[in-house]
């Protein structure tokens, strides 16, 4: 197979994953950022069916050398909400992934129609790791607030069996503050639908793209998005210095794709 756009930093391949995947190379990627189709919907996009999962987390264990971040929506049938995401953390298990936490995607201006009781206003970030996997959590850490200071000095007793502990304990004073910032929460807020005028059905938020390639891995390495879509995590690793490995099978949206990174390769020329 040849790619359909072959760059410096971006290389995207138009096919389904069962063709290209087996013909990436061994430890050929640094990461995996992607958000997969949400089964049926988006009647229009049709995703993999369930028993494809095994095939793609298998490859992906293969090709991918450090750990993976899937974005993945909530979905209803008959009121009911579907925990469809635990199908891909059982596939992936059956390929030595383990799932090491879940981060949640707040979004402040959801579409208020979703959910049944509640406004549907989040969706999750399943992180896949395995022995050896690092994160770049340097890269999304936030400075301290005051009160986490004070809170963060100030001693306490635990009961025994609380916060994991088996005995009475005091906290330290002398601990130092870490100069980095405060560990990376297991949120993050980020609006969507900002992007006006992409025809792509489900197109990923662009600051949530950004968060999560700057967790992934480190600049200079390489990003693999096997849902493409419209782009957007290759165009979120361009701009924080990442390369990217995108594989989509529709052809309308792989050119979308190419279209965009050309877009804003052309403003990077005019800016310099």
């Amino acid at each position: 197979m040849t790619p359909f756009v072959q760059d410096a930093d971006f290389t995207l391949w138009i096919g389904d994953l069962s063709d290209v995947l087996p013909t990436l190379s061994d430890g050929s990627v640094d990461a995996v950022v992607t958000s997969p189709p949400y089964l049926d919907a988006r009647p229009e996009y049709a995703g993999p069916r369930d028993f494809e999962y095994p095939m793609i987390f298998s490859e992906l264990a293969r090709v991918c050398a450090g750990g993976m971040l899937w974005n993945v929506g909530r979905l209803w049938r008959g009121g009911i909400e579907q925990m469809w995401w635990l199908e891909l953390i059982r596939a992936a298990a059956i390929s030595g992934w383990e799932h090491w936490d879940t981060g949640l995607w707040i979004k402040p201006n959801a579409n208020p129609l979703q959910g049944r009781v509640f406004v549907n206003s989040h969706e999750y970030v399943l992180v896949f790791g395995r022995d050896g996997v690092r994160f770049n959590e340097d890269a999304i850490r936030t400075p301290y607030k005051p009160s986490s200071l004070a809170r963060y000095k100030r001693p306490f007793k635990a009961n025994a069996g609380v916060k994991g502990y088996d005995r009475p304990l005091h906290r330290r004073t002398d601990i130092p503050v870490d100069n980095r910032g405060a560990r990376p929460r297991s949120y993050v807020e980020i609006v969507t639908g900002t992007e006006k005028g992409n025809p792509h059905p489900a197109p990923m938020a662009l600051g949530l793209a950004e968060h999560l390639v700057s967790l992934a891995c480190w600049p200079g390495q390489t990003i693999l998005d096997p849902f493409a879509g419209s782009g957007t995590t290759a165009i979120a690793a361009r701009k924080h210095g990442r390369s990217c490995v995108a594989i989509e099978k529709d052809e309308g949206y792989a050119r979308l794709a190419a279209d965009r990174l050309s877009q804003l390769s052309l403003l990077a020329e005019a800016a310099s």
